[in-house]
C-alpha cells in the first residue's frame, strides 16, 4: 500500500522518528511505529488513546526504515487515516559529528558525500571543525558549526532526518529486555541502545559512521 493522508498529521525523523496529529477528525486514534524487517514489518510501539493535536516522538536515534500509522474511527470502526514510509530522497538530512578529532570529521564529511549521494539526498553537516573543514572539503555538502541550534536549524531550513554520528554511552541508553542487557522492542531483532545498534567498542570511526546510518 502507497503512504497517503487523510488528515492533518506532520512526520519527520529530526533525532528520531516523530508523529503529530492536529485533525478533529477523531476524538481519540491510534499510532503504530513499524520499523522494515526483511521484506516484512515488525511493529514496534503503539498507543491506542493517541489524543489529537499531540505529538510523540519513540526514543530510537539510529537510521531506521520506519512506517508510521494513524487510524482514527468511523461509524464506530477503526480506519486507516495516515500511512508514511521513510524516505530521504530529495529531502534535506543532517548529520551531526561528535568528536574531539579532525580528521574523524573529515573522513566523515566525505563518507557522507557518498551518502547523499547513495540516497539521493541533500545532506548537511554540523561540526566543531567547520571552518577547517571548508578549507579542505570542496564538495557540494553544505557545513555548519555545531553552535548553532540545531533545532531551530532543522525547522528553519525544513529538515526531514538527522542524525547524531559519535560514541555514546550504552548502559544508560537502553532498556533490560528479558535480562538481555539490550532492546527487543518487537521480540524479534535485538540493539544495543537507543543511539546504537550494536556496540561500537570494536568500530573504527567508518565502521561507526556506517553502523548509525545502517549503510
Amino acid at each position: 500500500m502507497e503512504d497517503f493522508k487523510l488528515i492533518n498529521c506532520n512526520c519527520k525523523f529530526v533525532n528520531g522518528p516523530l508523529i503529530e496529529v492536529i485533525d478533529s477528525h477523531s476524538p481519540v486514534y491510534i499510532i503504530e511505529f513499524y520499523e522494515k524487517l526483511g521484506n516484512e514489518w515488525g511493529l514496534v510501539y503503539t498507543d491506542n488513546e493517541f489524543k489529537p493535536f499531540r505529538w510523540f516522538k519513540y526514543l530510537r536515534k539510529f537510521r531506521t526504515k520506519w512506517m508510521i500509522k494513524v487510524w482514527g474511527m468511523e461509524n464506530e470502526l477503526p480506519i486507516l487515516l495516515f500511512q508514511h514510509t521513510y524516505d530521504e530522497n530529495n529531502k534535506k538530512v543532517l548529520l551531526v559529528f561528535d568528536s574531539p578529532v579532525f580528521e574523524t570529521h573529515l573522513k566523515w564529511v566525505y563518507m557522507s558525500e557518498n551518502f547523499a549521494k547513495q540516497f539521493n539526498c541533500d545532506v548537511m553537516v554540523s561540526s566543531k571543525f567547520s571552518d577547517r573543514l571548508k578549507n579542505i572539503y570542496s564538495g557540494n555538502l553544505t557545513i555548519i558549526n555545531d553552535k548553532i541550534n540545531i533545532d531551530d536549524y532543522c525547522i528553519t531550513n525544513r529538515v526531514y532526518a538527522s542524525y547524531n554520528i559519535g560514541r555514546h554511552d550504552i548502559q544508560s541508553n537502553t532498556w533490560d529486555f528479558w535480562e538481555s542487557k539490550g532492546i527487543f522492542e518487537n521480540h524479534a531483532k535485538y540493539y544495543d541502545s537507543w543511539h546504537h545498534p550494536d556496540n561500537w567498542i570494536k568500530f573504527n570511526d567508518e565502521d561507526l559512521f556506517k553502523n548509525i546510518l545502517g549503510i
